[in-house]
């Protein structure tokens, strides 16, 4: 049962009972999430609505199920689908069994067919230490041998260097991820936002921020590490639950102390039940939040500063060393982060409602997470986690950040994007939306570090603009504005929306545009820097990143049309080779659900 079919079931019982009527005018006279949440647990317990918690144990069998799977994909040469199947094997392999070492030994078979050979090294070395058969262990010293002569001996793992590109002014103590040349004000009609304290230039770095924490992708799952994202090529399994995957000790640790502890009994169910990404970051947060605090008792103490200083100027902040800071690593930061509750209809209201009812549900019957010293704060314990479980299903759609880039298609061309997962950024979260914005975001590749660059030049005194996805490019006007008020609760008023600006293919060049710009375009973008942009060309991309900052900067006044539109979608280009592209192979997803064949 999926977490919709739930809802659509409940809400098909309520219509034949009508009682939709009653309920709803009930929840819009109740005035806390909290009391929201409960209200709707009542109803879902009375319809006996909640799910069944799954449970999906190691297993050898299923483990050479998925072995199996990864042998035809890599007889067939189909690497990388062969790759997810060995982890899935390791995955529900028991630890330190035959199952666990033939998993990690046939991935590094695969790593060695992708010339990755100081990787297949490092799994050879981890299954010769294993209960790995006596009989096969002369293959794996010949492949290591192999290894060995074809890596030179080289046994160190490159890093890219994105230290050029990281915040050069120096940051505020007050919003540690961002430049001094940003601040932070309020006004009654844009509410929370970021203005230039001083003129700014395309391509300059204006913020480096952490998130609270990474959400990895489904998706992503057999390639990345849970905690860090960094995408370890030798990534070993959490000894419990079979969908998480690390890439080192220090990670596994830090996963299970922060939120793992709790999810790993979830997970099963998580996934089984299709919520969304938005819909777990919220009880990732609700989880992590908690763990953050020594008890229970310095949560609810957050929470109480936090929604007191709600409509002062340090909302958000935390007090410390008698200094105010709002930053992504304290949640009071991310508690804060407008939820739109005014603006949600009781029939979304009641949705969301549901879904924190249904991980309430899950913490209560699968996990010690509510229990307190005794049944009265129990119950308040139950109370604070629903509201928060409610609260952050609203926060969740309109703040939190996803982290991507591009990757390959099957032509070689780095054009598609890539989703890897979401996370909560406090100050990347303060900046408001145009259609044609004036920033851009870029993560860097295996992090879930987060940099703002000037897409255009930005005056002292103008507001920072990100987009939130519905861009004039390649949405019309109409198409924008339904997307906007749907996820976001506003009607946008940019530039592009108020003059209605073109998309791309609609979009004309320059008009009296000096033949000195032009030829400075032509030059720069031509159809070989295109080619090789397209083809993830570091070297291009470094010896045409400034001299496009520049003419960004030199054809803005032209704003909109096509010279300016290349060179923005160049530049952003750049950014994406710099910080990290993703080869084709790694799009080839296999299919996997929570709950595997029965063997």
């Amino acid at each position: 049962m999926s977490i919709d079919s739930l809802y659509e079931g409940a809400i098909a019982k309520l219509t034949a009972q009508n009682k939709i009527v009653p309920i709803s005018l009930k929840l819009l006279t109740l005035k806390t999430n909290e009391d929201r949440v409960l209200y709707v647990y009542e109803i879902l317990e009375n319809l006996k609505a909640f799910p069944a918690i799954v449970d999906v144990a190691k297993n050898e069998c299923v483990s050479a199920y998925y072995r199996n799977l990864g042998n035809k994909c890599f007889q067939n040469s189909d690497h990388y689908k062969a790759w997810q199947f060995y982890n899935l094997s390791l995955l529900h392999a028991p630890c330190n069994t035959e199952s666990y070492a033939l998993a990690i030994s046939n991935r590094s078979a695969v790593l060695y067919s992708l010339k990755k050979y100081n990787e297949s090294i490092n799994d050879i070395e981890k299954v010769l230490s294993l209960n790995y058969p006596a009989n096969l262990k002369e293959k794996l010293t010949k492949r290591k041998e192999s290894c060995q002569k074809l890596s030179g001996g080289n046994v160190m793992k490159e890093v890219d260097d994105c230290s050029f590109l990281c915040l050069q002014d120096p940051q505020t103590p007050r919003f540690p991820s961002a430049s001094s040349k940003l601040e932070v004000i309020f006004t009654e009609e844009m509410g929370r936002h970021v203005i230039a304290k001083s003129d700014i230039k395309v391509g300059e770095v204006l913020v480096q921020e952490e998130p609270y924490f990474k959400l990895l992708l489904k998706s992503q799952y057999l390639f990345a590490c849970s905690y860090c994202l960094s995408r370890d090529s030798n990534l070993f399994p959490c000894s419990n639950c079979c969908f998480a995957l690390y890439c080192s000790n220090e990670c596994k640790d830090k996963a299970w102390s922060d939120y793992h502890m709790t999810e790993c009994k979830l997970m099963a169910t998580i996934i089984e039940m299709q919520f969304t990404k938005l819909e777990f970051l919220a009880l990732r947060t609700v989880i992590k939040c908690r763990n953050d605090h020594t008890d229970w008792s310095a949560l609810f103490k957050t929470v109480e500063d936090a929604d007191n200083n709600s409509d002062t100027e340090y909302r958000g902040h935390m007090k410390i060393d008698d200094k105010w800071v709002y930053d992504s690593q304290y949640y009071s930061s991310i508690h804060t982060l407008a939820s739109n509750i005014d603006k949600r209809s009781v029939s979304d209201i009641f949705q969301k409602s549901v879904t924190a009812a249904v991980f309430l549900y899950m913490l209560i019957e699968k996990t010690d997470f509510l229990n307190g010293d005794n049944k009265d704060e129990t119950d308040k314990i139950k109370k604070l986690v629903g509201g928060l479980l409610l609260h952050h299903t609203m926060t969740s759609p309109t703040n939190m950040h996803g982290i991507s880039t591009n990757t390959a298609n099957i032509e070689g061309n780095f054009v598609d994007e890539f989703s890897i997962a979401s996370a909560p950024y406090a100050f990347l979260s303060l900046i408001n939306h145009s259609c044609a914005p004036n920033v851009v975001r870029f993560s860097k590749l295996g992090t879930g570090q987060m940099f703002l660059f000037a897409l255009r030049p930005i005056k002292k005194g103008m507001q920072l603009f990100d987009n939130y996805g519905a861009h004039h490019a390649i949405e019309d006007l109409y198409t924008r504005i339904h997307h906007l008020k749907f996820q976001y609760k506003f009607t946008c008023h940019c530039e592009a929306c108020i003059n209605n600006w073109p998309q791309y293919l609609f979009t004309r060049p320059a008009k009296n545009l000096p033949r000195k710009l032009k030829i400075q375009k032509e030059k720069l973008l031509d159809g070989n820097a295109i080619d090789k942009l397209q083809k993830a060309d570091r070297a291009t991309a470094e010896k045409i990143f400034k001299p496009l900052c520049e003419l960004a900067e030199n054809l803005e006044s032209y704003a909109p049309c096509t010279e300016l539109a290349d060179c923005q979608e160049s530049l952003k280009q750049c950014l994406e080779i710099f910080f990290g592209v993703v080869p084709y192979g790694y799009s080839q997803l296999v299919d996997w659900k929570a709950v595997p064949p029965k063997c």
